[in-house]
Protein backbone atom coordinates (compact mmCIF):
# COMPACT_ATOMS: atom_id res chain seq x y z
CA UNK A 1 0.00 0.00 0.00
CA UNK A 2 1.29 3.44 -0.90
CA UNK A 3 0.27 7.02 -0.13
CA UNK A 4 -0.01 9.79 -2.70
CA UNK A 5 1.79 12.97 -1.63
CA UNK A 6 -0.34 16.06 -1.06
CA UNK A 7 1.40 18.89 -2.90
CA UNK A 8 -1.29 21.54 -3.27
CA UNK A 9 -2.35 23.98 -0.58
CA UNK A 10 -5.99 22.90 -0.29
CA UNK A 11 -4.64 20.87 2.56
CA UNK A 12 -7.42 19.48 4.69
CA UNK A 13 -9.69 18.27 1.87
CA UNK A 14 -6.83 16.91 -0.21
CA UNK A 15 -5.43 15.17 2.84
CA UNK A 16 -8.84 13.65 3.52
CA UNK A 17 -9.05 12.38 -0.06
CA UNK A 18 -5.56 10.88 0.13
CA UNK A 19 -6.43 9.09 3.38
CA UNK A 20 -9.64 7.79 1.79
CA UNK A 21 -7.64 6.47 -1.18
CA UNK A 22 -5.27 4.77 1.25
CA UNK A 23 -8.21 3.23 3.14
CA UNK A 24 -9.63 1.88 -0.11
CA UNK A 25 -6.29 0.22 -0.88
CA UNK A 26 -6.07 -1.48 2.53
CA UNK A 27 -6.57 -5.21 2.98
CA UNK A 28 -9.08 -4.95 5.80
CA UNK A 29 -9.15 -8.71 6.25
CA UNK A 30 -5.65 -8.36 7.70
CA UNK A 31 -6.00 -5.13 9.66
CA UNK A 32 -8.27 -2.09 9.77
CA UNK A 33 -5.90 0.03 11.85
CA UNK A 34 -4.53 3.26 10.36
CA UNK A 35 -0.94 4.46 10.87
CA UNK A 36 -0.26 7.02 13.62
CA UNK A 37 -0.89 10.71 12.91
CA UNK A 38 2.81 11.54 12.75
CA UNK A 39 3.42 8.80 10.16
CA UNK A 40 0.43 9.92 8.10
CA UNK A 41 1.73 13.48 8.19
CA UNK A 42 5.17 12.34 7.07
CA UNK A 43 3.85 10.15 4.24
CA UNK A 44 1.46 12.83 2.96
CA UNK A 45 3.87 15.74 3.34
CA UNK A 46 1.56 17.83 5.56
CA UNK A 47 1.46 18.87 9.21
CA UNK A 48 -0.06 16.79 11.99
CA UNK A 49 -2.64 19.54 12.49
CA UNK A 50 -3.81 19.07 8.88
CA UNK A 51 -3.92 15.29 9.30
CA UNK A 52 -5.87 15.64 12.54
CA UNK A 53 -8.39 17.96 10.84
CA UNK A 54 -8.90 15.43 8.02
CA UNK A 55 -9.24 12.56 10.49
CA UNK A 56 -11.75 14.52 12.56
CA UNK A 57 -13.90 14.99 9.46
CA UNK A 58 -13.67 11.30 8.58
CA UNK A 59 -14.58 10.40 12.15
CA UNK A 60 -17.62 12.70 12.07
CA UNK A 61 -18.76 10.89 8.90
CA UNK A 62 -18.34 7.51 10.56
CA UNK A 63 -15.59 6.36 8.17
CA UNK A 64 -13.10 5.88 10.99
CA UNK A 65 -13.31 5.57 14.76
CA UNK A 66 -10.79 6.08 17.53
CA UNK A 67 -10.08 3.84 20.50
CA UNK A 68 -8.31 5.63 23.30
CA UNK A 69 -4.84 4.22 23.82
CA UNK A 70 -5.21 1.83 20.87
CA UNK A 71 -5.31 3.98 17.73
CA UNK A 72 -7.51 4.87 14.76
CA UNK A 73 -9.48 2.23 12.87
CA UNK A 74 -11.46 2.00 9.64
CA UNK A 75 -15.19 1.41 10.09
CA UNK A 76 -15.82 -1.41 7.63
CA UNK A 77 -19.60 -0.96 7.94
CA UNK A 78 -19.32 2.63 6.69
CA UNK A 79 -17.31 1.59 3.63
CA UNK A 80 -20.21 -0.58 2.49
CA UNK A 81 -22.71 2.29 2.43
CA UNK A 82 -23.41 3.56 -1.09
CA UNK A 83 -25.68 6.51 -0.25
CA UNK A 84 -24.71 8.38 2.89
CA UNK A 85 -26.64 11.27 4.37
CA UNK A 86 -23.49 13.17 5.29
CA UNK A 87 -21.71 14.37 3.27
CA UNK A 88 -24.34 14.54 0.55
CA UNK A 89 -23.53 14.91 -3.13
CA UNK A 90 -25.50 15.97 -6.17
CA UNK A 91 -28.81 14.13 -6.52
CA UNK A 92 -27.56 12.59 -9.77
CA UNK A 93 -24.76 10.95 -7.79
CA UNK A 94 -27.20 9.81 -5.11
CA UNK A 95 -29.29 7.96 -7.70
CA UNK A 96 -26.27 6.57 -9.57
CA UNK A 97 -24.72 5.32 -6.31
CA UNK A 98 -28.01 3.55 -5.59
CA UNK A 99 -27.44 1.49 -8.73
CA UNK A 100 -29.79 3.21 -11.17
CA UNK A 101 -29.45 5.00 -14.48
CA UNK A 102 -30.09 8.72 -14.02
CA UNK A 103 -32.22 11.10 -16.01
CA UNK A 104 -33.35 14.61 -15.06
CA UNK A 105 -36.21 16.76 -16.25
CA UNK A 106 -36.97 20.43 -15.59
CA UNK A 107 -40.66 20.53 -14.76
CA UNK A 108 -41.09 24.29 -14.45
CA UNK A 109 -39.31 27.59 -13.83
CA UNK A 110 -40.74 30.73 -12.33
CA UNK A 111 -39.85 34.07 -10.79
CA UNK A 112 -41.98 35.54 -8.01
CA UNK A 113 -41.95 37.27 -4.63
CA UNK A 114 -40.59 35.17 -1.80
CA UNK A 115 -43.15 33.85 0.66
CA UNK A 116 -42.76 34.78 4.33
CA UNK A 117 -41.23 31.37 5.05
CA UNK A 118 -38.80 31.59 2.11
CA UNK A 119 -37.79 35.14 3.06
CA UNK A 120 -37.09 34.06 6.65
CA UNK A 121 -34.99 31.07 5.65
CA UNK A 122 -33.05 33.00 2.99
CA UNK A 123 -32.76 36.17 5.12
CA UNK A 124 -34.58 38.28 2.53
CA UNK A 125 -36.81 41.31 2.79
CA UNK A 126 -40.47 40.56 2.16
CA UNK A 127 -40.46 42.39 -1.18
CA UNK A 128 -37.55 40.41 -2.65
CA UNK A 129 -37.94 37.88 -5.44
CA UNK A 130 -36.78 34.30 -5.89
CA UNK A 131 -36.30 32.04 -8.88
CA UNK A 132 -38.18 28.74 -8.57
CA UNK A 133 -36.86 25.67 -10.37
CA UNK A 134 -38.73 22.36 -10.17
CA UNK A 135 -36.91 19.22 -11.29
CA UNK A 136 -37.61 15.52 -11.36
CA UNK A 137 -34.76 13.04 -10.99
CA UNK A 138 -35.48 9.61 -12.47
CA UNK A 139 -34.06 6.22 -11.50
CA UNK A 140 -34.27 3.77 -14.42
CA UNK A 141 -36.94 6.00 -15.99
CA UNK A 142 -39.02 5.98 -12.78
CA UNK A 143 -39.58 9.23 -10.82
CA UNK A 144 -37.41 9.04 -7.71
CA UNK A 145 -36.77 12.56 -6.37
CA UNK A 146 -38.85 15.70 -6.94
CA UNK A 147 -36.85 18.82 -6.09
CA UNK A 148 -37.95 22.44 -5.67
CA UNK A 149 -35.12 25.01 -5.54
CA UNK A 150 -35.63 28.64 -4.51
CA UNK A 151 -32.77 31.02 -5.33
CA UNK A 152 -32.74 34.75 -4.47
CA UNK A 153 -32.83 36.84 -7.64
CA UNK A 154 -30.44 39.38 -6.14
CA UNK A 155 -27.50 36.97 -5.91
CA UNK A 156 -27.70 35.38 -9.36
CA UNK A 157 -27.31 36.80 -12.83
CA UNK A 158 -30.18 37.59 -15.15
CA UNK A 159 -29.27 34.62 -17.35
CA UNK A 160 -29.57 32.27 -14.38
CA UNK A 161 -32.40 30.16 -15.79
CA UNK A 162 -30.63 29.79 -19.11
CA UNK A 163 -27.37 28.59 -17.53
CA UNK A 164 -28.46 26.57 -14.52
CA UNK A 165 -30.92 24.12 -16.02
CA UNK A 166 -28.41 21.77 -17.61
CA UNK A 167 -26.04 21.54 -14.66
CA UNK A 168 -25.94 20.92 -10.95
CA UNK A 169 -26.96 24.00 -9.00
CA UNK A 170 -23.84 23.49 -6.85
CA UNK A 171 -21.70 23.65 -9.97
CA UNK A 172 -23.58 26.76 -11.14
CA UNK A 173 -22.82 28.58 -7.88
CA UNK A 174 -19.17 27.54 -8.01
CA UNK A 175 -18.49 28.29 -11.69
CA UNK A 176 -20.71 31.30 -12.37
CA UNK A 177 -20.92 33.01 -8.99
CA UNK A 178 -17.64 31.85 -7.38
CA UNK A 179 -19.60 30.93 -4.25
CA UNK A 180 -19.07 27.39 -3.02
CA UNK A 181 -21.90 25.76 -1.10
CA UNK A 182 -20.21 24.02 1.79
CA UNK A 183 -22.90 23.12 4.32
CA UNK A 184 -26.62 22.96 4.81
CA UNK A 185 -29.27 22.79 7.49
CA UNK A 186 -31.75 19.96 6.97
CA UNK A 187 -35.13 19.29 8.56
CA UNK A 188 -36.49 15.80 7.89
CA UNK A 189 -40.14 14.84 7.85
CA UNK A 190 -42.53 12.66 5.91
CA UNK A 191 -45.28 13.90 3.63
CA UNK A 192 -48.01 12.16 1.64
CA UNK A 193 -49.32 12.94 -1.80
CA UNK A 194 -52.62 13.68 -0.05
CA UNK A 195 -50.90 16.57 1.78
CA UNK A 196 -49.10 17.84 -1.35
CA UNK A 197 -51.22 17.15 -4.40
CA UNK A 198 -48.46 17.80 -6.94
CA UNK A 199 -46.74 14.61 -5.73
CA UNK A 200 -49.67 12.60 -7.09
CA UNK A 201 -49.13 13.99 -10.58
CA UNK A 202 -45.34 13.95 -10.60
CA UNK A 203 -44.96 10.46 -9.12
CA UNK A 204 -48.08 9.07 -10.81
CA UNK A 205 -49.49 7.79 -7.51
CA UNK A 206 -52.62 5.65 -7.62
CA UNK A 207 -53.01 5.52 -3.84
CA UNK A 208 -51.87 7.41 -0.74
CA UNK A 209 -48.06 7.31 -0.70
CA UNK A 210 -45.52 8.69 1.78
CA UNK A 211 -42.30 10.47 0.79
CA UNK A 212 -39.25 11.62 2.69
CA UNK A 213 -39.25 15.43 2.74
CA UNK A 214 -35.81 17.02 3.09
CA UNK A 215 -36.28 20.73 3.86
CA UNK A 216 -32.84 22.23 3.17
CA UNK A 217 -31.21 25.64 3.59
CA UNK A 218 -27.87 25.75 1.75
CA UNK A 219 -25.03 28.01 2.93
CA UNK A 220 -21.96 29.24 1.06
CA UNK A 221 -18.35 29.70 2.17
CA UNK A 222 -19.35 32.99 3.84
CA UNK A 223 -22.02 31.17 5.89
CA UNK A 224 -24.76 33.01 3.99
CA UNK A 225 -27.97 31.19 2.91
CA UNK A 226 -27.91 31.08 -0.89
CA UNK A 227 -30.73 28.75 -1.82
CA UNK A 228 -33.57 26.89 -0.16
CA UNK A 229 -34.79 23.52 -1.39
CA UNK A 230 -37.28 20.78 -0.77
CA UNK A 231 -36.38 17.28 -1.92
CA UNK A 232 -39.23 14.78 -1.94
CA UNK A 233 -37.69 11.32 -2.04
CA UNK A 234 -39.38 8.06 -3.00
CA UNK A 235 -37.72 5.66 -0.56
CA UNK A 236 -38.51 2.69 -2.79
CA UNK A 237 -35.48 3.83 -4.75
CA UNK A 238 -33.29 5.89 -2.42
CA UNK A 239 -32.17 4.67 0.99
CA UNK A 240 -30.04 7.20 2.82
CA UNK A 241 -27.67 5.79 5.42
CA UNK A 242 -25.94 7.48 8.33
CA UNK A 243 -23.38 6.39 10.90
CA UNK A 244 -24.11 8.13 14.21
CA UNK A 245 -21.76 8.40 17.15
CA UNK A 246 -23.12 7.63 20.60
CA UNK A 247 -22.24 9.79 23.60
CA UNK A 248 -22.84 7.18 26.29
Amino acid sequence: MKFCKVKEQALSQLTKQSILQYIQSMDLSISNKLPREELLAQELGVSRITVRSALNELASEGIIFRKQGKGTFVNQQALGMNVVFNPIGDLRDVIANSGYEVKTEVLSTNRRLATDDEAKKLQLDNNEEVFIVERMFYANEMPAIYCVDRIPVKIVKENFLQNCLDMSIYKYFSEFLKRTIIWDKVELSTITNQELSSLTDYFKCEQITSFLNCDIINFDNNDEPVFYANEYVDTKFIHYQLIRQKKY
